[in-house]
């Protein structure tokens, strides 16, 4: 199973204590690894396709990106076999631009037919895997809803987007969909990990899916409910404004 990183803070930050922990942790997905950050309201990615961790190291361009990258935001994936291919065009993050805001998403999980979902909407995300589709469904979502209420809620039209989507399209999601000011986290099957960093540490907000979390500090556990279509996080900055179910 491919993992996924997040970081939130309130003020520009890099990640180089957690992504290299994070990538050495995630060294039995060996198809490659993608970074997404921030810079002036415009969405950068660093991606590869060669192993994250090889011969007890981790990559020396993912160690480089660890150091010098540093925005409010940063999302990262580490990819597996099952997560649709090996070139580094299809490895995450993605990005699109919608609703006046660049975007970066990360994906994990099974998804039964959403491969065949086709988009109306300018820009398509040109690689033949399945989450840049997820990615699509719900930036056509997004805009919809909010293109004839303007003034409506982004949090609101994105659970609905989320129930659209696992009811069309039944599987195992868990994402992380971000903007350069706001982060949303959803998951449906498996736990997500979240740290809350001290102000020393750059007073922030670390998300990962890895299941023991990235330090032997407090981590919060995040878990789906049964009975419910998962859970869902918005974050901005170090504060986690949201917490609740998708029902």
């Amino acid at each position: 199973m491919c993992d996924i990183f997040a970081l939130s803070s309130g003020v520009n930050y890099t990640a180089q204590e957690y992504l290299p922990i994070f990538a050495e942790k995630s060294q039995r997905n060996m198809n490659g690894w993608g970074i997404g950050f921030f810079r002036d309201n415009h969405a950068l990615i660093e991606k590869s396709s060669e192993r994250v961790y090889s011969q007890e190291q981790v990559h020396e361009s993912f160690q480089r990106l660890a150091r010098v990258v540093d925005s409010r935001i940063i999302v990262s994936h580490i990819s597996c076999p099952l997560s649709g291919g090996r070139h580094t065009a299809h490895n995450h993050p993605f990005a699109l631009s919608f609703l006046d805001h660049a975007w970066l998403f990360v994906h994990v999980g099974l998804i039964d037919g959403i491969e065949e979902y086709k988009t109306a909407h300018e820009p398509r995300i040109d690689v033949d895997v399945y989450p840049a589709r997820v990615f699509e469904y719900l930036r056509d979502q997004l805009v919809s809803y909010l293109r004839y209420t303007p003034y409506g809620s982004l949090g609101r039209s994105l659970v609905k987007s989320i129930k659209n989507m696992v009811t069309e399209y039944p599987g195992n999601y868990a994402f992380f969909l971000a903007n350069e000011s706001v982060l949303f986290a959803f998951c449906n099957f498996r736990q997500l990990m979240l740290l809350r960093e001290t102000e020393s540490s750059g007073n922030s907000l670390i998300l990962t899916s890895i299941k023991e979390g990235l330090s032997d500090k407090d981590w919060i556990t995040i878990r789906p409910e049964p009975a419910t279509l998962g859970k869902l996080l918005v974050i901005a900055g170090p504060d986690l404004l949201y917490l609740g179910d998708v029902v």
